[in-house]
């Protein structure tokens, strides 16, 4: 997961994958280039468990006018090192000191038994788990479940809708001219009236998708121009257009209500 934050706002964005935090961050280029302005931002990346990999701070547009993507560099392709379930420390091995009586060496033939069931009983416990695991493989390669490949691309739109919304929804409370990119030309704008803000935080709550709409609910937190500061309900319902600049059009006036 990559966390974005806006140094100068304190505005924050989350993304599951890098993918999705590039198509952020040209948005957030974009955006800068039509207000002439720049931006630093504070990068972070976790893993699964939110412990932090990584972080940087990138300021855009670039001065020598790079693209996000070489600005990025490696940044994000952190990958945790494995250890191999096969290796083990190697333990120094003493034969035992040979005693002259009969009762002794009865000792140390029986430990020398109970010593090799020591070492025996891990092991074909191992060959078992991997039987067991190829077992399964086999019968998940001999029984495909088709919807697999739907689901991939389903989440990677439903990705790209949320980056949309969420840039919609900072031009929105900022009253800005570019609102007619993300507008459908249905839409009353007469009900797009809004007090001016700033988004401090945008954060998904839930999300349902159609055949040809998505419908997007998102927790915000603003800033008012008088420094107060509320939390927000909105929902969003967008659609795919080849036409539009960004691939999405706002369908119905923007849902604002009270959180929680």
């Amino acid at each position: 997961m990559f966390r974005l934050q806006n140094k100068a706002t304190g505005q924050v964005q989350e993304f599951s994958n890098r993918a999705a935090l590039l198509i952020g961050l040209e948005g957030e280029e974009n955006r800068c280039l039509q207000l002439n302005l720049s931006a630093t931002f504070q990068i972070s990346h976790y893993d699964k468990q939110e412990n932090l990999l990584g972080s940087m701070e990138l300021t855009i547009p670039s001065s020598s006018g790079q693209p996000v993507q070489e600005l990025l560099g490696d940044f994000g392709l952190h990958q945790e090192a494995k250890t191999s379930f096969w290796h083990r420390p190697k333990s120094d091995k003493k034969d035992p000191t040979p005693v002259g009586t009969k009762g002794s060496s009865r000792f140390i033939g029986l430990a020398r038994v109970l010593k090799g069931l020591f070492w025996l009983v891990p092991v074909t416990l191992s060959c078992l788990s991997l039987y067991w695991s190829s077992h399964t493989l086999k019968q998940v390669k001999n029984n495909p479940q088709e919807d697999n490949k739907p689901k991939v691309e389903q989440v990677t739109m439903d990705q790209k809708a949320d980056v949309f919304c969420r840039y919609f929804i900072s031009s929105y409370f900022a009253k800005a001219n570019s609102q007619k990119d993300f507008l459908s030309q249905k839409i009353d704008k007469d009900n797009l009236e809004t007090e001016k803000a700033s988004p401090v935080s945008v954060l998904l709550e839930h999300q349902e998708q159609t055949s040809k709409t998505t419908e997007l609910t998102y927790v915000i937190n603003l800033r008012y121009e008088d420094e107060s500061v509320s939390s927000k309900r909105i929902k969003l319902f967008v659609t795919k257009d080849k036409t539009a600049k960004y691939g999405y059009f706002v369908i119905k006036a923007p849902k604002l209500t009270a959180y929680p």
